[in-house]
């Protein structure tokens, strides 16, 4: 069994990924971690015994063992370092989002991958909790019936969550001497735009966006946005994301409307301590001239664990953090490179939901509907063509 080689950089959240890969994962070892933070770096490697350290990226790229980048710096130079990852020959674990800031830049991502035979799977761990993979099944199932609206929504307070720690003056989601984090287009924001897309099971077509910044107007970005996508159907996807509600803290609250009733996740209040956090009226007729007879309510819908290996442990998944379904994403990684084949958000995946990312930006500021292009999967057609007669050709040759 191959153990793959992996260099993580930032360690923020990259902190966990350095422990799973290094100390919980067979198939993969951490070798040398990454961060501008010299404190930070020697902390993080004497606590999990790394025996490389560097506070240049360029490093990581031109070490020739390394399989794998994981990549956890801020949101705005995610696709730069992705672009540089895929032009040494890396395969690419990212956190969201993979490219927020160019669409050219975003295709010539697509194009690299391809040239180069590489994975890339981008980290959203909201396809794997609980109650989104239970509201998954109840869509794919067809109990909701054709889906004509979705609202997926991330509220949070960076003066309260963490103790206001998500407010020291080195972090990115203030801006202080950096790029502030964005509400929809960067950092969590990301996962409501990605689940919309798919619980909608269709890709947007187009976005009209809107943002305001009164809560913190000293982050200079929107502290506040929000998104209406649309779909070629003409099915619709509202996505909100606040960096500063004066509200209690919520993950992302989901709510699905289709022909035969609606689902709806609650987050983490006002669920009461017995509530599943999961919510649905189902009828079993569509919505025709027939009345539906039953009691029109939101009943309880129960909702399975996250289907954690065995071998995991309570005190892994704590470490690891997000209910241990980063675990899910590696896994996933791990298998499609073995296998040669598409992760769940795969490059392709990764990319529709980032060309709305991008989309959402550019509508802010042309204050009009933008276009989302739309973006094949051409994995299986390629296959069989590698090795490309241009597959060493760098990124600034496209």
């Amino acid at each position: 069994m191959k153990t793959y080689k992996v260099g993580v950089v930032g360690l923020g959240h990259g902190g966990s990924h350095v422990r799973l890969t290094h100390e919980y994962l067979e198939q993969t070892e951490c070798t040398v971690i990454c961060d501008v933070n010299e404190e930070r770096l020697q902390n993080t490697a004497g606590e999990l015994d790394i025996g490389k350290t560097t506070t240049h990226y360029a490093d990581l790229l031109s070490d020739p063992d390394l399989d794998i980048l994981c990549i956890c710096s801020p949101c705005h130079i995610h696709g730069q370092m992705v672009l540089a990852a895929l032009d040494a020959g890396k395969h690419v674990m990212v956190e969201t989002p993979m490219e927020n800031e160019s669409l050219e830049r975003l295709w010539k991502i697509i194009t690299m991958a391809e040239r180069r035979h590489l994975k890339v799977q981008m980290d959203c761990p909201d396809r794997w909790i609980p109650e989104s993979v239970k509201m998954k099944q109840l869509i794919d199932d067809g109990q909701v019936g054709e889906i004509y609206y979705v609202i997926c929504e991330y509220l949070q307070d960076i003066r309260q969550q963490g103790g206001g720690g998500l407010m020291k003056k080195e972090g990115f989601r203030m801006g202080y001497g950096v790029k502030a984090q964005e509400s929809v287009s960067a950092g969590a924001g990301i996962y409501a735009v990605d689940t919309a897309r798919w619980f909608l099971g269709e890709d947007f077509t187009e976005v009209f966006a809107y943002g305001n910044r009164k809560n913190l107007p000293s982050r200079n970005v929107d502290d506040h946005d929000v998104a209406l996508f649309r779909t070629a159907s003409g099915a619709i996807a509202r996505v909100q994301c606040s960096k500063a509600a004066r509200r209690p803290y919520k993950e992302i609250t989901k709510s699905v409307w289709g022909t035969k009733g609606t689902i709806e996740s609650t987050g983490y209040l006002p669920a009461p301590p017995d509530s599943t956090g999961l919510y649905g009226c189902l009828v079993e007729d569509g919505a025709g001239p027939k009345p539906y007879t039953g009691p029109y309510e939101m009943r309880p819908i129960e909702v399975p664990p996250v289907p954690i290996p065995e071998w995991i442990t309570e005190e892994m998944v704590r470490k690891v953090g997000h209910g241990g379904v980063e675990f899910f994403s590696w896994m996933d990684l791990i298998h499609s490179i073995e296998n040669d084949c598409m992760s769940e958000i795969n490059v392709y995946e990764a990319a529709r939901t980032c060309a709305g990312a991008v989309a959402v930006k550019e509508s802010k500021v042309a204050h009009r509907p933008i276009s989302i292009p739309q973006i094949a999967d051409r994995h299986d057609e390629m296959k069989p063509l590698y090795p490309l007669p241009y597959g060493e050709a760098s990124s600034a040759e496209l």
